[in-house]
C-alpha cells in the first residue's frame, strides 16, 4: 500500500499548508537551517527537532526541463510540460511543474507559487511573474 503524501507524517504539513494556499518548509530548531525536502533530522547539525515555517511563495528559476514524452500515463495529455527547480527567496530549492505560458521559460526568471487541487490533493505549481 502506498501512502498519500497528505497522510505521510513527514510530508503532511507541506500538503496541509498548500491546501490553505501557504508555502511551508522545515526549519531546524537548533541551527535554524531551512530545508526541503523534509527529513527526520537536520543535515547541517544533526538535530532531530524541527518546526514547519511559512516561507515567501516566490523564487527564481535555477534550472528547468521541458518534457516532450509522458513518463506516466496520467501525463500523456499534458505533454509538453515544464518542471523547474526554483530557489525560493528564503533560500531552499523546490522542484515543481510550471504553469504553461506563451513565453518561453529561462533560468533566472522570477516565479510565484500557485496552489491547486490535482485529483483531490493539494499541489504547488510555479507561475512566471
Amino acid at each position: 500500500m502506498t501512502l498519500s503524501p497528505i497522510d505521510d507524517p513527514l510530508t503532511a504539513p507541506f500538503f496541509h499548508a498548500a491546501a490553505e494556499k501557504r508555502l511551508t518548509v522545515q526549519r531546524c530548531d537548533s541551527c535554524h537551517a531551512l530545508r526541503w525536502p523534509p527529513l527526520s533530522g537536520c543535515p547541517e547539525c544533526r538535530s532531530r527537532s524541527t518546526t514547519w515555517v511559512d516561507v515567501a511563495p516566490r523564487g527564481t528559476v535555477w534550472s528547468f526541463v521541458v518534457y516532450h514524452r509522458a513518463f506516466q500515463a496520467a501525463l500523456k495529455d499534458q505533454v509538453p510540460y515544464t518542471v523547474a527547480m526554483v530557489q525560493l527567496d528564503d533560500g531552499p530549492y523546490l522542484i515543481g511543474r510550471v504553469t504553461p505560458t506563451d513565453d518561453p521559460l529561462a533560468v533566472g526568471d522570477r516565479v510565484e507559487a500557485e496552489f491547486l487541487d490535482v485529483d483531490g490533493l493539494p499541489a504547488v505549481r510555479w507561475r512566471a511573474v
